[in-house]
């Protein structure tokens, strides 16, 4: 119940901000030239932050541009 309660919440913060949080897949499909092995990379190097699996839509594009 709690964890449902959390993950909601977060899902909301991250609504209001017009982000989104998704999957390894889908990050790949909505940002061109990104691999499954590329993000692998990058999550490490840049120590990007998780929510069940589901990462920042933002996060990640950002963490891109700095590279």
């Amino acid at each position: 119940m709690l964890g449902r309660v959390c993950k909601k919440a977060i899902l909301e913060a991250f609504a209001e901000k017009d982000d989104e949080l998704l999957n390894i897949t889908q990050l790949c499909e909505r940002i061109p030239g990104l691999t499954w092995y590329t993000f692998k990379k990058l999550a490490k190097n840049k120590k990007l932050p998780n929510v069940q699996g589901k990462y920042s839509l933002k996060l990640v594009k950002a963490a891109m541009q700095s590279r």
